[in-house]
């Protein structure tokens, strides 16, 4: 294996608390930088499948898993001009995901976009109205995720953002404290909004139904579930979305070392993780899940 570097502080996103890479629990290492790796296109890019395009989302998923395992990728300068070349010369990109990922990804490798993001990111606050959209991608976990993500993006240029976007994220909090409407995981929406509400230095320790609602959903066997009482079908992303929801309000899980046990039974042969424990194949979005899980649960 090749050696193994850290990566500087300003290369970390507030999504997600990295440490060192101590894997334990049933969960090994190699297997899943072998997994990486080993799906790395001549491109540059990655794909959680062999032998398809390389994609914006499974590049920069590769890259943070890399990053949280503390070890180098290989072929890096293809990787960054593969990113680079998404973009479009007018500074824009195909969505917002796509400029999310191509941006972190690039930051995390030492590089920067080949064109000026600010006319791209002004339009993004006019077309978002806010940054608040409820016309979103039924693909999407939750419509606060492109809130998130664009305010992300606005950071990176310094842009100011708008004063109706604290009052778009509350305006999506139902009475019991949870986020989001029917449809989209309210566990992602709670984490999309108070990561966005955090970026936007408002006091969320003051929306105490929230914490309470989030501890409601919290199973002491381990995971979390959709809504609370519904624990027929645990997935990593609800895991992954309760525990970031969670330390916003500075506070532990309260079950951490069940989610910790539980977190082994979706890795699959390959060294991938899956999205249920029950079945499924390998993806770098359910690894990068479960390895971020991980070091969340290790900080508790």
């Amino acid at each position: 294996m090749e050696s193994k570097r850290s990566f500087s502080s300003n290369q970390l996103t507030n999504e997600v608390i990295l440490l060192e890479p101590i894997l334990d629990n049933g969960i090994h290492e190699d297997p899943i930088i072998s997994y990486i790796r080993n799906r790395q296109n001549e491109d540059g890019g990655y794909t959680f499948a062999q032998w398809t395009e390389s994609s914006a989302e499974d590049t920069y998923y590769a890259i943070r898993i890399l990053e949280m395992l503390k070890t180098q990728p290989l072929r890096v300068a293809d990787t960054i001009r593969f990113l680079r070349e998404l973009q479009y010369p007018d500074g824009s990109y195909d969505s917002v995901k796509v400029a999310y990922y191509c941006n972190t990804a690039l930051s995390a490798l030492g590089s920067t976009p080949r064109f000026d993001m600010r006319s791209y990111t002004h339009s993004l606050l006019k077309m978002l109205g806010g940054l608040g959209s409820l016309d979103v991608n039924i693909e999407t976990s939750s419509e606060l995720e492109t809130t998130f993500l664009t305010l992300c993006l606005l950071r990176r240029v310094d842009k100011a953002r708008s004063d109706n976007t604290v009052k778009f994220i509350l305006g999506r909090r139902n009475k019991d404290g949870s986020f989001g409407r029917s449809g989209y995981s309210r566990l992602a929406s709670a984490h999309y909004a108070l990561a966005s509400l955090r970026l936007l230095n408002y006091n969320v320790q003051a929306l105490d139904e929230t914490l309470k609602w989030l501890r409601y959903c919290e199973l002491p066997r381990g995971g979390f579930t959709t809504t609370p009482r519904d624990t027929s079908y645990l997935v990593i992303d609800e895991l992954y979305h309760g525990l970031n929801a969670l330390r916003y309000f500075e506070t532990n899980p309260l079950h951490a070392s069940a989610h910790m046990q539980l977190l082994s039974r979706f890795q699959n042969g390959n060294g991938g993780f899956r999205r249920s424990i029950f079945l499924g194949i390998s993806t770098f979005e359910s690894t990068f899940y479960a390895l971020a899980s991980l070091r969340l649960l290790k900080s508790s």
